[in-house]
């Protein structure tokens, strides 16, 4: 295929991709989030099977299976704990249940290769590595979604999130976390590809990535900041139940930009991550399941990273301001 239908395909199932995410974030704030930890959880699960193919390559395979089983209990988990444990305004308790569950299936997967003539240890320590990345590292999109906030956009009224006490501003964490990666993130990727493209210069990585150049890193950066500022535009409307991450917009406009900031270089530090590993398994894409951008890991490599830098910067925000 040539470079024109390439482009054209990667325009098209992009927007593809915008509008499926797009529903799932409408569902998720306007009817149930349950929609939004499924859609995610496929996406692990897909992207575990990338990982798997891709490793095989260069490693005995480690069982898909398993780490299919480890992605749903590992969540069961966390989601017991999250609705049914000690009240835990950070969400912090499910995610230590969610660790310990995580570390329990790798015993496991281990003792199971060490019982199995047709397993190895190498498959056993590739299976480990899929279990942080990407499956550990991808749950956090998840984790976002467990942020303190209302469980529905419509309990907002203006730019206040008022849904325990008059007069006192709360924040809506929870949902400007997960706007926040979907927007900024692709913002971050945008950028990137259009001054990388547009003023192209010496080369960021080559040793990773040959097309990367620094001004497209540097186009990556600000492209997470704009996204953060679209967000804190957004946030006036209430739409999603967004609201300000302070009482005082100009220093909430600051939280916005610098989070921005921190999403943009988390994506670009993610999609060198992922080409590394691309590259040292000797594969140019991680599946074909969409046309134009490859595999499900092609394009959440940045985003998974940005979501885990995310729910450490609001976790940080959530604890010092007491939730």
């Amino acid at each position: 295929m040539d470079k024109s239908g390439s482009l054209k395909n990667r325009c098209l199932f992009g927007m593809v991709m915008f509008i499926i995410c797009a529903g799932v974030l409408f569902l998720n704030f306007y009817v149930t989030s349950i929609v939004y930890d499924v859609f995610i959880l496929l996406l692990m699960i897909v992207a575990a099977h990338e990982m798997t193919n891709a490793l095989s390559f260069k490693f005995d395979k480690p069982g898909f299976l398993m780490q299919v089983l480890t992605i749903i209990v590992s969540y069961a988990v966390f989601k017991t704990v999250s609705v049914f444990g000690v009240q835990d305004p950070y969400g912090f308790h499910a995610m230590m249940a969610y660790a310990v569950a995580l570390v329990a299936m790798f015993i496991i997967i281990f003792v199971a290769n060490m019982a199995s003539p047709r397993r190895t240890g190498e498959s056993a320590i590739a299976a480990l590595f899929c279990m942080i990345y990407p499956v550990a590292i991808m749950f956090f999109l998840i984790a976002l979604n467990h942020l303190p906030g209302s469980s529905s956009g419509l309990a907002f009224d203006g730019w206040v999130y008022e849904p325990d006490a008059e007069g006192m501003f709360l924040p809506n964490y929870r949902a400007v976390s997960v706007i926040l990666v979907f927007v900024a993130a692709p913002a971050s990727d945008i950028l990137a590809f259009v001054f990388g493209s547009s003023f192209k210069g010496p080369k960021f990585a080559p040793m990773i990535s040959p097309k990367k150049t620094v001004s497209g890193a540097i186009g990556g950066f600000l492209g997470g900041v704009l996204g953060g500022a679209i967000v804190f535009g957004m946030s006036f409307s209430g739409v999603g139940g967004l609201t300000g991450l302070h009482s005082d917009w100009v220093i909430s406009l600051i939280l916005y930009l610098s989070v921005g900031l921190c999403i943009g270089v988390a994506t670009e530090v993610g999609d060198l991550m992922a080409s590394y590993i691309k590259r040292y398994c000797g594969v140019k894409d991680y599946g074909t399941l969409i046309p134009g951008h490859g595999g499900i890991m092609d394009r959440v490599d940045g985003t998974m990273v940005a979501a885990f830098v995310t729910y450490i910067y609001m976790a940080i925000l959530v604890f010092v301001t007491g939730g």
